[in-house]
C-alpha cells in the first residue's frame, strides 16, 4: 500500500510539473483593441465619455483616425485618463478628418469623397503627408502609421500599381526616418486581378519588408475569396495588425462570429506570423457600443 501511495504522489507531481511548464511556455495573450472608426458618430458627440465606455468594456488598445481633427495632446490625455494606449493610426492629415466624417455621414457624395481623399494622398507629396501624420502620432505614443486605402480607380493598370508601390516605398522611408513604421491596410479591390497580377501581391513583393508592414482587414480579404492564413504563411513577419471584422456571404458587414470569417483558425496563425495588434472594426454600425460588446464576448476567449 505505501508503494501505491508513493507512486500516485510521484505521478501527480509529474502531471503538475507538466501543466506548469505548459502554462509558462504558453505565449502571452494579445489584447483585443478597437479601430475607433467604429464609433465616429459617438466620438463626435462626446469624445471623453465614449472613450470611457470603451475602457469600461475591458478594451485596452485603440487605433485612431489621425487625432480626429483634435489636438493630439488632448486626445492622448483622454486616452491616458481611461487607461488606454494607441499603437497605430490611420493617416488622417489636418483637414481630412472633416471630409472623412462628412463622407461617412453622407453629407457629401461619394465622387467628392474619393476625389478629396486622393488629393490628400497625392503621390507627389507623400513625404509631407507622413510629416503631418508624425506630428500627430508622436504625442499619441504611436508606432505605426497606416495607409488606409487605395481606391479601385487607382488599381486598374499595372502602371498605376507600380506608381503606388513607388509612393509607398517613399512614404515608408519617410516614416522610418522619423522613427515610425508605415503599414498598408487593404479592402477587397487589392485582390482583383489586373491581367495575371494580384495588386496585393505586387505591393507585398515590391515594398521593403523592413520598412513597410501590413494591416489585414479580414472581412474584405475573405469577401475577395482570399485565405488570410495562406498570406501569413507566405509572408511571415509582414503582418503586424488585423482588423477583426466579420462579413456575410452577401458582402454585408456583421458582428464578429456572425459571418464567414474563420477567426478560430486565423488568430493562432496570425500570432505565429508576428501579428501584434488585433482591432475590432465595424463599418458604420447601427449600435456601435452593442457591436463592441458582442465582439468582445466572442473574440476575447479566442485570444
Amino acid at each position: 500500500m505505501p508503494n501505491a501511495i508513493d507512486r500516485r504522489a510521484v505521478l501527480g507531481g509529474a502531471a503538475a510539473l507538466a501543466l506548469s511548464t505548459q502554462l509558462v511556455a504558453r505565449p502571452r495573450r494579445r489584447p483585443l483593441g478597437i479601430q475607433l472608426y467604429t464609433l465616429m458618430a459617438a466620438l463626435d458627440a462626446d469624445f471623453d465619455g465614449t472613450i470611457g465606455k470603451v475602457a469600461a468594456m475591458g478594451y485596452r488598445e485603440v487605433e485612431t483616425l489621425g487625432s480626429f481633427g483634435r489636438d493630439p495632446a488632448e486626445v492622448r490625455a483622454i486616452l491616458d485618463k481611461h487607461g488606454l494606449v494607441s499603437p497605430s493610426q490611420h493617416i488622417m492629415p489636418p483637414g481630412l478628418y472633416k471630409v472623412f466624417d462628412d463622407g461617412v455621414a453622407k453629407r457629401i457624395d461619394m465622387p467628392t469623397f474619393e476625389r478629396k481623399f486622393i488629393e490628400a494622398f497625392s503621390f507627389d507629396r507623400v513625404e509631407g503627408l507622413i510629416e503631418a501624420c508624425v506630428a500627430q502620432a508622436r504625442p499619441l505614443g504611436q508606432k505605426y502609421i497606416v495607409w488606409q486605402i487605395s481606391w479601385p480607380s487607382q488599381l486598374r493598370t499595372r502602371a498605376q500599381i507600380d506608381q503606388l508601390i513607388k509612393a509607398l516605398n517613399r512614404a515608408a522611408d519617410a516614416a522610418h526616418a522619423a522613427g515610425f513604421t508605415l503599414a498598408y491596410h487593404n479592402h477587397s479591390q487589392e485582390f482583383t486581378k489586373v491581367g495575371s497580377d494580384v495588386p496585393y501581391d505586387l505591393i507585398l513583393q515590391g515594398t521593403d519588408p523592413a520598412k513597410l508592414k501590413f494591416e489585414m482587414d479580414l472581412a474584405w480579404a475573405v469577401n475577395a475569396r482570399v485565405d488570410p492564413v495562406a498570406y501569413f504563411r507566405r509572408f511571415p513577419g509582414r503582418f503586424r495588425m488585423l482588423h477583426m471584422k466579420d462579413i456575410a456571404r452577401d458582402g454585408s458587414v456583421r458582428d464578429p462570429g456572425e459571418g464567414i470569417v474563420p477567426f478560430k483558425t486565423i488568430i493562432p496563425a496570425a500570432e505565429a506570423a508576428g501579428v501584434e495588434h488585433f482591432y475590432v472594426e465595424y463599418d458604420v454600425p447601427t449600435d456601435p457600443l452593442a457591436t463592441l460588446g458582442a465582439a468582445r464576448r466572442y473574440l476575447a476567449p479566442l485570444m
